[in-house]
């Protein structure tokens, strides 16, 4: 295995990889700390020290986080992950968060300035409780060909007091004058345009 709940702590689940100045590096974590290593240059180990330890360990956020996911933008890297409970039907309280950093490996903070290591973050989508449940586990941010940003999630769909299987959701990523990013009214849409992508045959 590459990532180990004996080398790395429990739950290393949910991992996301990122490439950044000619290093490979592997984010990982699911409500026991986010946390990142480097790997090595055919990305098929952790990279080691002499000794056999990974020259790179670090908790980026505290135990509030899964599904972890960043975006350079804006001069900025932005971690989205998501809070709450994912898979308890009607009662799922799962949501979007992010914060943001100027480095890579952190630190990733709120709009205050405070720490994600501190379980910190803004809101960039949540349930409605109407219509749309538990709203999380976004993708990667896929910018389309007219530059509008969009992000991938899942939710459930409430018909009365019951809820069936968890749909997969396509909502445009808008941002706010001081560069934070959010889904329109921090909600999913029932409707809206549709990314643009001209032929590339």
């Amino acid at each position: 295995a590459l990532i180990t709940n004996e080398e790395f702590g429990s739950n290393v689940i949910d991992q996301y990889y990122y490439e950044e100045g000619g290093k490979k590096y592997m984010f990982f974590g699911s409500f026991t700390g986010i946390y990142v290593t480097e790997l090595t240059d055919d990305g098929l180990s952790v990279k080691r020290n002499e000794s056999g330890l990974p020259i790179l360990k670090k908790k980026i956020c505290g135990n509030a986080f899964e599904g972890t996911n960043i975006y350079k933008k804006n001069g900025y890297y932005y971690l989205f992950a998501s809070i709450g409970s994912c898979c308890n039907g009607v009662n799922s309280s799962y949501k979007v968060v992010v914060g943001r950093s100027t480095d890579l490996l952190g630190p990733y903070v709120d709009k205050k300035g405070k720490g994600m290591l501190d379980n910190s973050w803004e809101l960039v989508l949540e349930g409605n409780m109407q219509k749309w449940i538990g709203p999380g586990h976004n993708s990667t941010i896929i910018q389309d060909d007219k530059g509008t940003d969009w992000m991938i999630y899942h939710s459930y769909l409430k018909t009365g007091n019951e809820v069936g299987g968890r749909l997969g959701m396509l909502d445009r990523v808008q941002w706010t004058d001081d560069a934070w990013p959010y889904i329109k009214n921090c909600i999913p849409s029932n409707s809206d345009l549709i990314p643009v992508f001209n032929d590339r045959n």
